[in-house]
């Protein structure tokens, strides 16, 4: 998929436009940084991650108030296994939340607040998510 071209479509519409969400882009990630980081974590991310870090290290939107993908250097990697038997990534934040994705058994992301610790079903999978943040729901 050609994330910069979908993304901008997606600032186009009337809750973007109206919220003033744009979008930054920066510059991508290797793949053998990618590869270092997920073997270093052991673990593997979703396709569509992984090929959107491929083109882009990042997206921040609204004037760094959103930043629906961190770049990767500041992704957290959480292992709990008292919560959950799989790690979690939190890849994302707005003023009010943070964004997480369980690894091994869903593409779904999750919010939490930003002082809170209950996580809530955000979107069913990345292109659900980006569409929720440029309508304005994040």
């Amino acid at each position: 998929m050609l994330w910069k071209p979908h993304i901008i479509q997606l600032t186009e519409q009337p809750a973007a436009r109206s919220n003033k969400i744009d979008a930054l882009f920066f510059a991508p990630i290797s793949e053998t940084s990618l590869n270092r980081w997920e073997d270093e974590r052991d673990c593997s991310l979703p396709s569509k991650m992984r090929s959107f870090l491929l083109q882009s290290n990042g997206l921040e939107a609204q004037c760094g108030m959103i930043w629906p993908v961190l770049p990767l250097e500041q992704w957290e990697y959480i292992r709990d296994e008292c919560r959950s038997p799989h790690p979690w990534l939190r890849f994302g934040e707005t003023g009010k939340y943070q964004y997480l994705l369980p690894l091994g058994h869903s593409p779904s992301i999750y919010r939490c607040e930003l002082h809170g610790s209950d996580e809530e079903f955000f979107a069913s999978n990345f292109c659900h998510y980006l569409e929720k943040v440029f309508r304005n729901e994040a």
